[in-house]
């Protein structure tokens, strides 16, 4: 396997763990981690080659989150959005492509998949109002990928699409004040009457399902690949790579900690030695379903085959236990850390508080994914379209 990307995050490390913090502090990512990143190479991972990136595909872009994430999980959270963003517009037409990638593979694209806008047909394009909520990484984005209901649109029921606006377009509402993911920056952004040309747009379904007639310029069939499908693998390593790091840090604390009142060693008592291991071997699990996941979408984008709706069904609901065993792991370790560990200084209460805001992400609903696989292994049909 090519470990040119994974070897890149592992030189990462020390810088990341080091300015998490900071990126809390300032709730957007450190800018020295942004161009660390940048050097390195991570921005561009997944964006096609036709557009200057590395196309390495989704099992690289699912390890180097599970080890960004371990050490910064704002670093990661914000590589995880922007590169999938960047993937997205490769099935763009080739216009928007040339002006998103004019300065090099290396621009960074927040935004929200959640059609919260309207956008209402005007002569060569759209005319776009609303806000949008939870743009991870704004702070630090070129373009914005934002999802709108539109006016006019027959040959799409649900009458959605995407469209891509450069950041200069829109306002940045700071409303970033959350439980947790604090360094992500997932601020609200505002579009009061931004036109955007026709070639910026995209209907949401032919996006989405990977049908775009402007995806077939890569090296393989990457861009054909279903969306949510691929956003719920690359969400679950970013979490499951949060709680990695987070029983990292119990581990290194447990093995120096002393009972207050018998001085004995807490790493010697069996109840703290049965919760690393169960929260270890979630994790080991966790890690390889979306191994196996990230691995069956490279599989297909090789061999240009299509994932059905079954296939999509069980990886995305893959990726929701795989959150789930995650949160478990976070919160078994995190109640048996100790008073300490409920400080605002300590790193574990920062990780437990990461992992159970981004469990809320409605792309790996446990409840929702858990329902419409249950529904797909009964050969019913799976009752949404978000799939």
């Amino acid at each position: 396997m090519d470990t040119r990307f994974t070897d890149a995050a592992q030189a990462l490390i020390p810088l990341l763990e080091g300015n998490a913090a900071e990126s809390e502090r300032l709730r957007h990512v450190a800018p020295q981690s942004v161009q660390a990143m940048k050097d390195a190479g991570l921005w561009r991972l997944i964006t096609a080659q036709s557009n200057g990136g590395s196309e390495a595909g989704l099992r690289a872009q699912v390890d180097t989150l599970f080890m960004i994430c371990a050490a910064d999980p704002a670093a990661g959270w914000v590589q995880m959005v922007s590169n999938a963003h960047s993937w997205m517009v490769g099935n763009f037409p080739a216009a928007c492509q040339s002006e998103v990638f004019a300065n090099g593979p290396d621009c960074r694209v927040p935004g929200t998949l959640a059609s919260q806008g309207r956008a209402v047909k005007v002569d060569g394009g759209w005319r776009l109002d609303g806000r949008w909520q939870f743009a991870s990484g704004v702070d630090h984005g070129d373009w914005l990928l934002i999802g709108a209901i539109a006016d006019v649109l027959p040959e799409s029921p649900t009458r959605l699409i995407h469209v891509i606006v450069p950041k200069a377009d829109i306002t940045v509402d700071d409303t970033w004040h959350t439980l947790g993911l604090r360094g992500t920056g997932s601020k609200d952004v505002v579009a009061e009457a931004v036109f955007v040309p026709d070639h910026r747009a995209m209907p949401t379904k032919l996006l989405f399902d990977g049908e775009s007639p402007h995806g077939e310029n890569g090296s393989t069939f990457f861009n054909r690949l279903p969306v949510l499908a691929c956003l719920s693998i690359q969400l679950a390593a970013a979490v499951v790579g949060i709680a990695d790091g987070a029983l990292r840090l119990h581990i290194d604390r447990t093995t120096t900690r002393r009972a207050t009142y018998t001085g004995m060693s807490k790493a010697e008592e069996p109840g703290v030695q049965m919760r690393i291991a169960e929260a270890d071997t979630e994790l080991y699990l966790a890690r390889s379903l979306m191994q196996k996941a990230a691995d069956r979408c490279d599989d297909v984008a090789r061999t240009g085959d299509r994932l059905s709706i079954e296939d999509r069904a069980e990886l995305k609901w893959h990726a929701s236990y795989a959150v789930e065993l995650a949160r478990r792991a976070t919160d078994r370790i995190f109640a048996g850390a100790g008073a300490h560990a409920i400080y605002n200084d300590s790193v574990l209460q920062a990780r437990y508080r990461d992992i159970n805001t981004a469990c809320h992400h409605a792309t790996i609903d446990f409840d929702n994914n858990a329902q419409m696989y249950g529904r797909v292994k009964l050969n019913l049909e799976p009752g949404t379209p978000l799939v």
